[in-house]
């Protein structure tokens, strides 16, 4: 039997796609090292450079809820939030199947 893990998908619209990016790559040098952190898939769509999607594992909901909370007083994250215009979705999800 395969370890259920958490998956943490947003989609946001940013102001300005390079300084996003450089504070992307900060944020998830910082949250890597967070308690139950697996994975994260940073994604820009193809024809909108302004919108982005992450995918970030979580070990388990304990572990994505309290990174969630910690990401708000992370000073690390801060740039990241700030170059984030709106979001669309922010959700966690587990697995139902795998192929």
């Amino acid at each position: 039997m395969s370890k259920t893990t958490i998956f943490e998908i947003a989609i946001c619209t940013v102001t300005d796609g390079e300084q996003a990016e450089r504070a992307r790559k900060a944020a998830m040098e910082a949250v890597r090292h967070y308690p139950g952190f697996v994975s994260w898939q940073a994604l820009t769509a193809n024809d909108r450079p302004d919108q982005i999607a992450d995918i970030v594992e979580w070990a388990s909901r304990e572990a994505a809820d309290a990174a969630a909370e910690k990401v708000r007083t992370d000073p690390a994250f801060a740039p990241y939030m700030a170059a984030i215009a709106s979001v669309s979705l922010m959700q966690h999800f587990h697995t139902r199947h795998n192929v």
